[in-house]
């Protein structure tokens, strides 16, 4: 699909079955393969992320349009992968069916859950992508964006410190952000955070 993610979350909220569809196919197997982690039941994780989705589509209207979307779903599906989890430590317990091990590793893997930030989590994602994306670009293309939107510096002051035209900065700064904007596809939401300047 040609719109920008935030277009998207808009035609979602409005009842768009193809912006659903969207998100679903971009992001159901991160949300599966995160689930599964914890969970090691493929059929339950599956159910988890079904259920995750599912109420996405219901409770559309109440979304935010500013939402950060993979991290709500995220969000979701953590939420019942620890119940889930706390289910099976209580049951366990109960029956007095898990060796003590078994039972430490379980409550290990709640723990974690718990903590886990989804914010950070794509965060770090992000930042990963924009590191490796830099570090592809040719030299000098790379010094310009970094001096553009690292240092704060105009084209022009740029173009004095590298010695090159103003017209050169420009060109570097579109291949830049060009790559950038489609390594990123994917995390609209965080490049508008991270690169305020970015068009």
């Amino acid at each position: 699909m040609d719109k920008d993610h935030k277009s998207l979350i808009y035609d979602l909220i409005k009842g768009d079955t193809n912006a659903f569809n969207y998100f679903y196919r971009i992001y159901y197997a991160r949300m599966f393969n995160f689930a599964n982690s914890y969970l090691r039941d493929d059929f339950v994780a599956g159910n988890i992320v079904q259920d995750t989705f599912m109420g996405l589509w219901e409770n559309r209207e109440k979304i935010e349009p500013e939402i950060n979307l993979p991290a709500y779903l995220l969000t979701i599906v953590k939420n019942k992968a620890l119940n889930h989890l706390h289910r099976l430590s209580i049951g366990a317990k109960v029956k007095e069916k898990i060796q003590s091990q078994a039972e430490r590793e379980l409550e290990l893997r709640c723990a974690t859950l718990m903590a886990l930030d989804p914010e950070q989590m794509f965060h770090s994602d992000v930042q990963r992508i924009i590191h490796e994306t830099l570090s592809s670009l040719p030299n000098q293309c790379r010094n310009v964006i970094t001096l553009s939107r690292l240092d704060g510096l105009s084209n022009k002051e740029i173009a004095s410190r590298l010695n090159i035209s103003v017209k050169a900065v420009e060109f570097h700064i579109t291949r830049a952000l060009k790559s950038l904007r489609e390594s990123l596809k994917d995390y609209l939401l965080f490049i508008v955070m991270m690169f305020t300047m970015l068009r």
